[in-house]
């Protein structure tokens, strides 16, 4: 073997067993959540709800909400995070003028909140949602209502364990000793995958 495929072998070594490091709980995670997703029908806890009722403060009974729904919205969230633990990443309201209600769901991967306030009677009627931890954590494996910062790590996930994985077949084909029992695995591996593909259509 010449110096050239030499020193590629050697950085490609060291890129199988670094790039798995940084990343060795994320492989955890999505292995395990993975296979919960395959059993969807399995009991993986108890969904809770229940409901909260809160009065709105002064401040929020005497602001003007024609005058600017959506910063009314944005304060009463506000509010709702700060003083009672209610929160989500993702959000939508909507206006209902006629009532007058302000209706807000808040999403996240252990549930949802839907919120009624009514600005005229100073009252606030939270619906809660709270899923089951193995539940949760699947939600969090598919991305449901995550946050950015989730998002942008599991991407940096995915191309280290690619990384890992393309190294690794690498190092175990210039294998001279184990080279044809392993290609013959990897061609096995292979067959199986895409034949389970095409079976599912």
């Amino acid at each position: 073997m010449n110096t050239k495929m030499l020193v590629v072998n050697r950085w490609v070594r060291w890129l199988h067993i670094y790039s798995a490091v940084p990343v060795l709980l994320s492989m955890i995670f999505f292995a395990v959540t993975g296979f919960f997703l395959n059993h969807t029908d399995w009991n993986l806890g108890q969904t809770k709800q229940y409901e909260q009722s809160f009065e709105l403060p002064e401040n929020l009974t005497q602001m003007d909400w024609q005058d600017s729904p959506s910063l009314y919205a944005l304060t009463v969230l506000n509010w709702l995070d700060r003083e009672h633990n209610v929160r989500g990443i993702k959000m939508e309201f909507e206006w209902d003028e006629d009532e007058p209600l302000l209706a807000i769901v808040l999403d996240s991967p252990h549930g949802n909140q839907s919120i009624e306030v009514f600005p005229d009677e100073g009252v606030v009627e939270v619906f809660t949602l709270s899923l089951p931890l193995l539940v949760m954590l699947n939600n969090v494996h598919r991305g449901k209502s995550v946050s950015d910062f989730w998002r942008l790590l599991s991407d940096l996930s995915a191309i280290f364990m690619l990384v890992f994985c393309v190294t690794g077949l690498w190092l175990v084909l210039i294998n001279k000793v184990q080279r044809l029992t392993s290609s013959a695995w990897v061609t096995l591996g292979s067959v199986v995958f895409f034949l389970s593909l095409y079976l599912m259509h």
